[in-house]
């Protein structure tokens, strides 16, 4: 196994995301947190297969986020890593063991932390 600068785990922190009605009728994500949940994971690029079999309608994955121990955020949530941010679009639990957590996320261009 190969280590390159920048594949190393990171401190990732993670948004809950909560659902809001706006006075027009529309529904709103809302994401909040304080800083208190983190997860440490390592952040790679997702391939072609996993772009196809995880991405959703308005979601494309672009990241894989491979954390030790069962899942700490959860679908829709946000996580934050410096001034990236991604959004949660799949979990996978391997193995159904809690030994390692894969989430496949997309990286969201102009969104402030």
């Amino acid at each position: 196994m190969y280590f390159r600068p920048g594949n190393l785990f990171k401190e990732f922190i993670i948004e809950g995301n909560k659902q809001k009605v706006v006075s027009a009728g529309r529904v709103v994500n809302e994401f909040a947190g304080d800083g208190s949940r983190q997860l440490k994971g390592c952040l790679a690029e997702a391939t072609e297969e996993e772009r196809t079999r995880h991405s959703l309608p308005d979601h494309i994955v672009t990241h894989t986020i491979v954390q030790s121990g069962p899942p700490e955020a959860k679908r829709a949530d946000r996580l934050i890593l410096g001034n990236r941010v991604f959004y949660i679009t799949d979990i996978d639990e391997a193995g159904m063991l809690g030994i390692a957590t894969i989430y496949y996320a997309e990286e969201r261009e102009g969104v402030k932390s």
